[in-house]
């Protein structure tokens, strides 16, 4: 009985889930159509482009990777000693 209970509880929370993305998604696609018209409308826009010449991983202790990172070739000697 008790799986029962459980099976209906998640059921009844996963279309809670449903319903509250759909009243999320309803809500927010009229804006969402409002801005893109608006922006559409805007007479003053500017182009702006950026380009990465770096970046700083977190692991590795802050180890710089310079772009654009390319595959290395191994020597054929370290190949076989790790066959």
């Amino acid at each position: 009985m008790l799986v029962y209970a459980v099976t209906t509880l998640f059921a009844f929370a996963g279309l809670a889930a449903v319903f509250a993305i759909a009243a999320a998604w309803l809500t927010a696609l009229p804006q969402i159509r409002a801005l893109r018209r608006d922006l559409e409308a805007c007479e003053h826009r500017l182009l702006v482009t950026a380009r990465i010449f770096e970046t700083v991983t977190t692991c590795d202790d802050g180890k710089i990777v310079r772009l654009p990172v390319r595959a290395r070739m191994m020597p054929l000697q370290a190949l076989r000693d790790a066959a």
